[in-house]
C-alpha cells in the first residue's frame, strides 16, 4: 500500500516524537516506533517507558496498515530525503521510501514488536497551552540534575480549585509560578523534568486537555497525545525556606543585571562556584568578581529601599542569572539575612507577579 506524505508534515512530526524513542536499549521493542495509517492520517507512537507519545498528521492513503520500524533509521532516512513528496509503501516486511531519485527500503517489524500503548479518549481537565507552557518553562530551571536527588528532579503542579502552581528546587535555588485559574484537577504530583521537556516542545496555542490516573499525567494538544509517569515520593515544604522579611532591596531592569553579572562571571573562578559578589549601597549595585586570572567590577544604578548600610551577598553566577532570566521586565532583588550572614534571596518580577525565584548566597566565612 502506498502512502504519500508532505515531508515538512512527516520530519516535523518525527522530529518530536524521536526524541522520546531511544535509540539503544536493552529492551529492544522500545527503540521502534509503531506506524498506522488509514484513510484519514498517519498515526506515530513510541515510548521511553516514562514517556508515551502519539502524534498524527493527515497523509495521502488508500487504505489501512499497521507495522513498525526502527525509530531512529526512519527519521535520519526523513530527513535526508531530497524532495517535498515522498511516497512510502508498505509491503509485506519492508518499506520502501521514495523522494526525488532517491529510493531505499526499511525493514519492518510486527506492530506488537513496539510497546502497546493506550491514551485516554476523556479527560478531567484543562488549560490554556500557552499560559502551561510559561508556567513550566518559568520554573524547570531549578529543577535537580543529580539522579540521587530523588523528587528534586522533577516539577511539583499543584492543581487546585481556582490556581494551577509549578514549582522546582534543588536545595540551591527555587523557582515557582501561579496560574490564576483552575485545571479543572484537585492533586499535587510531581513529574520528572526531563518529562516537562518533552511536553514543552509539543505545547502551543489552543486548550490542552489533561488527565490523571494513578501515577500518570496524560496530555492531549493539538496532533499530539502524551503519558507522562509521575515521581512517586514527597516534595519539601519549599514555602518554610523562602523569607517573609527583607531589610534592603533593589529594583532594576532584570535583563541589565543579569548581562552585568554573566559579563562579571568571566573572571570568576571556576573552582569557588563562579562566584560574584553585589555590595549594595547609596542607590547602586557594585558587582565584583575574581580568579586566576584577573578580576573584574562593574557599578549600575538601582532603586534601593531599606537599610542605608553597604550590604554584600555572593552568589553562584549561573543560579542568579537563571533565575533573571525568567523575568520579562522589572525585578525587584530582595535580601534577607540570618545574624551577620545572608540567607536566601529573592527576585519577584513586577511585570509579571505570577513568577518568583529564591536563590541562596555562598558562605563568606
Amino acid at each position: 500500500m502506498k502512502v504519500l506524505v508532505p515531508k515538512k508534515s512527516l520530519a516535523e512530526t518525527l522530529a518530536r516524537v524521536e526524541r522520546i524513542v531511544p535509540s539503544r536499549s536493552s529492551n529492544p521493542g522500545l527503540s521502534l516506533l509503531r506506524i498506522d495509517v488509514d484513510e484519514d492520517g498517519m498515526e506515530l507512537s513510541g515510548s521511553n517507558m516514562d514517556v508515551d507519545i502519539r502524534a498524527r498528521f493527515a497523509v495521502d492513503s488508500p487504505g489501512s496498515a499497521s507495522c513498525a520500524v526502527v525509530g531512529h533509521v526512519f527519521s535520519q532516512v526523513v530527513r535526508a530525503l531530497p524532495s517535498e513528496d515522498v511516497a512510502i509503501d508498505l509491503g509485506d516486511g519492508e518499506m520502501e521510501i521514495s523522494s526525488g531519485t532517491f529510493a531505499t527500503r526499511l525493514q519492518l517489524m510486527a506492530p506488537t514488536a513496539a510497546p502497546v500503548l493506550t491514551f485516554p479518549t476523556e479527560h478531567q481537565g484543562a488549560l490554556d497551552a500557552g499560559k502551561l507552557e510559561r508556567a513550566l518553562s518559568a520554573v524547570k530551571y531549578a529543577a535537580s540534575v543529580a539522579d540521587f536527588q530523588a523528587v528534586f528532579r522533577g516539577v511539583k503542579l499543584e492543581l487546585a480549585d481556582g490556581r494551577t502552581r509549578s514549582v522546582a528546587t534543588d536545595g540551591f535555588r527555587l523557582a515557582y509560578y501561579d496560574l490564576p485559574e483552575s485545571s479543572g484537577l484537585a492533586a499535587d504530583i510531581i513529574v520528572p523534568a526531563r518529562s516537562v521537556e518533552e511536553l514543552l516542545r509539543v505545547l502551543g496555542d489552543g486548550e490542552v486537555k489533561l488527565g490523571l490516573e494513578p501515577g500518570q499525567l496524560s496530555v492531549q494538544h493539538g496532533n499530539y497525545a502524551l503519558n507522562l509517569k509521575l515521581m512517586d515520593g514527597t516534595f519539601p515544604d519549599y514555602e518554610r525556606v523562602i523569607p517573609k522579611r527583607f531589610p534592603v532591596s533593589i529594583t532594576l531592569p532584570a535583563a541589565g543585571l543579569a548581562e552585568a553579572v554573566t559579563r562579571a562571571a568571566l573572571m570568576a573562578d571556576k573552582t569557588t562556584n563562579n562566584r560574584v559578589d553585589l555590595f549594595i549601597k547609596d542607590g547602586e549595585v557594585r558587582i565584583t568578581a575574581e580568579g586566576s586570572f584577573g578580576r573584574s567590577q562593574e557599578t549600575i544604578p538601582v532603586m534601593q529601599e531599606g537599610t542605608d548600610s553597604e550590604i554584600g551577598v555572593a552568589y553562584n553566577s549561573k543560579y542568579l542569572v537563571d533565575a533573571l532570566s525568567r523575568a520579562s521586565g522589572d525585578v525587584r532583588l530582595s535580601f534577607s539575612f540570618s545574624g551577620t550572614e545572608a540567607a536566601p534571596s529573592v527576585v519577584t518580577d513586577l511585570s509579571d507577579p505570577s513568577y518568583l525565584a529564591m536563590v541562596v548566597p555562598l558562605k563568606t566565612s
